[in-house]
């Protein structure tokens, strides 16, 4: 195990400075409502939120004033003051049409700020252990180059005393050539990586500290499959999204049915005394519910006002209306896609819930199998340690072994890395808020 210690100095010299210094997976996530995805997702959520608090002011009560003035050759000026009041009282009034819409709009900014933030979360996850993961390989990629480099010397030996064959040493070359490739390969892996991450934190990839939080082994979900199935159809975004669409074609059907069936409908009263007057009326087809009152300050010399109370009523009655008609066929056909929407949207988050949990259960088993490797690796070590000091063995067969374990490393590392994205993956699929932590609730 000795002879790794190189390998890792050499890592952390090719590095820059900063990623000497660690960077730990909860200091990384704490970052993201600072990031300019997360921002964006939430300004979007108060935009709807404005525009909620318009439909609702505009279902209000509301008032006006005004003023009128006249001048006649035969009666003289006539200045009169004027305000009215008005309020969407019925249920069906278009204002109140206007919050509903606003109100699933707000549900609809919702979820998709959840899903905004949830993508991120899964997203940092996920270039944090790439760029943890990218350096690994930088490891195993420099063991593999030394390697390479003291098999040509040993080939190069044998092959000036007779013992190795010119293609034996064409050979050992090649390798090594392909062993100088993987590096820049790993090298180049390695800044992306770090790019990458840095680019979603905001940072600079200088000063990005190196990630020192390990991937962690994920259980399996206590619950049974069918009720993880249930908790997904309740929770997920894209089903809640279908039922929002259904509720909004159903309250359209109902709103195209009373623009046909509601007559227009309005009834008044007034009462008018000495010039001053006071009104109100109610319209069954708007649903608005109106008082006014007027005020004369300047009268002219022509006859006082007529007197008293008045009442009307207005009634109209829609017959044959082809173009109502037709916009009640099409509700109904809208209706119907949308019940097909929601059917499509359940089937599809059940298929990928099974997904992610068959997803989540492979990883799992491909940890069991990276451990058996890395078992295997570390007695081949111990193995040709022991032939090495024995005489039997070679330091070649000891550098190779290491190189074996190293590689093992990497792989139970990056079948751990698997099963925790899968998890994270899982947990995303059944409608999970996974920034709860951060705030995500707001």
């Amino acid at each position: 195990m000795k002879r790794l210690f190189p390998t890792l100095a050499t890592l952390l010299a090719l590095a820059p400075p900063a990623l000497a210094q660690g960077l730990e997976l909860p200091q990384a996530l704490q970052t993201l409502p600072r990031t300019l995805d997360w921002k964006s997702a939430d300004l979007n959520y108060e935009s709807a939120v404005r525009q909620l608090e318009a439909a609702q002011a505009a279902l209000g009560f509301k008032l006006s004033g005004g003023a009128d003035y006249s001048l006649r050759e035969s009666s003289g000026s006539n200045l009169i003051l004027s305000s009215t009041a008005s309020i969407g009282l019925l249920p069906w009034s278009s204002s109140a049409d206007a919050v509903r819409s606003a109100e699933r709009a707000l549900e609809q900014a919702a979820l998709t700020r959840r899903d905004a933030r949830n993508n991120l979360w899964i997203t940092l996850h996920t270039q944090y252990f790439n760029l943890r993961l990218a350096q690994a390989d930088l490891a195993v990629a420099q063991a593999t180059l030394a390697l390479r480099e003291r098999q040509l010397q040993i080939v190069s030996a044998q092959n000036q005393a007779g013992a190795a064959t010119l293609s034996e040493l064409l050979a050992a070359q090649q390798n090594l050539d392909t062993a100088r490739s993987g590096l820049v390969s790993a090298q180049g892996a390695l800044e992306l990586a770090r790019l990458s991450l840095s680019n979603t934190l905001g940072q600079n990839p200088q000063q990005l500290g190196s990630p020192s939080t390990p991937p962690e082994e994920p259980s399996l979900p206590a619950e049974s499959l069918e009720d993880l199935l249930q908790r997904a159809l309740e929770r997920r975004s894209d089903v809640l999204r279908a039922l929002l669409q259904l509720r909004e074609a159903e309250e359209n059907l109902a709103s195209a049915e009373r623009d046909r069936w509601i007559p227009n409908a309005s009834v008044s009263a007034s009462y008018s005394s000495g010039g001053n007057s006071l009104s109100a009326g109610l319209n069954f087809k708007s649903g608005v519910a109106s008082v006014s009152a007027a005020v004369p300050l300047v009268q002219g010399t022509g006859g006082s006002p007529a007197q008293g109370y008045n009442l009307g009523l207005s009634l109209s009655v829609p017959l044959f209306d082809p173009v109502s008609d037709s916009l009640i066929h099409t509700a109904h056909t809208a209706l119907q896609a949308a019940r097909q929407a929601l059917e499509t949207a359940r089937k599809a988050a059940e298929l990928d819930v099974r997904q992610k949990y068959q997803g989540l259960q492979t990883a799992k088993a491909a940890i069991a199998a990276a451990r058996a490797g890395l078992n295997a690796a570390n007695q081949n070590l111990r193995t040709a340690q022991a032939r090495l000091q024995a005489g039997t063995g070679t330091a070649l067969d000891v550098q190779l072994a290491q190189l074996g374990l190293l590689q093992a490393q990497r792989n139970l590392e990056a079948a751990l890395i698997q099963a925790q994205l899968a998890a994270l993956a899982l947990q995303n699929a059944l409608g999970t808020n996974l920034t709860a932590s951060l705030g995500g609730n707001r």
